[in-house]
């Protein structure tokens, strides 16, 4: 009996572990940080459970609250296209050949990488499809009369309880956790 008993707790466990959505960093329930991965339905939950963000196998980032899409990438079913190559041998135009071919073999990649950028790439690290402008958005976010911070570099990822997912600077804010981009979703 008891054989069998450790036997299909073994088998359970087993099981279980193949559910496990893929992220670098087993423990982190709602943050990323550098270094760290989410790939191939892994996902960031917010601390209260409401929200998700979810790395899709289809290649697409999405933000959901109890099944509604926030905020999305728009990268489901990206694709990389390079230039067409001609057939010389037809003058018909329709001969064009697009070698067009999917590199979400597994879905994609979202990382925050050691230089505080946020992106996704394909499972092999090799093209990005999305990134997060910082930039554009600490203009619009720091605006007269506050000034923009400098130096900034995102290092934490968070899924807020607020319903925002919000890139931090941890480190430079002089103790204060300063934003570098957002979902703005916040509230919703």
């Amino acid at each position: 009996m008891k054989t069998s008993v450790k036997a299909a707790c073994f088998t359970f466990l087993a099981l279980s572990l193949l559910q496990i959505p893929a992220a670098s960093s087993a423990f982190a329930a709602d943050t990323l940080h550098p270094g760290e991965t989410l790939s191939n339905n892994g996902m960031i939950t917010s601390s209260d459970g409401r929200f998700a963000l979810d790395m899709q196998s289809d290649g697409n980032l999405v933000l959901y609250n109890a099944g509604t899409s926030l905020w999305s990438s728009h990268t489901n079913g990206a694709w990389y296209n390079p230039n067409p190559f001609y057939s010389p041998f037809s003058t018909d135009p329709s001969m064009y050949v697009y070698a067009q071919f999917t590199v979400w073999s597994s879905g994609g990649v979202l990382r925050l990488d050691n230089s505080g950028h946020l992106l996704l790439t394909d499972a092999k690290n090799t093209h990005a499809f999305w990134m997060a402008d910082t930039d554009s958005w600490m203009n619009n976010w720091y605006r007269p009369p506050m000034i923009k911070p400098t130096g900034l570099v995102g290092d934490t990822l968070i899924v807020q309880n607020d319903g925002n997912c919000v890139l931090y600077d941890t480190v430079h804010g002089g103790g204060t956790w300063m934003p570098v981009w957002a979902t703005n979703t916040g509230g919703r």
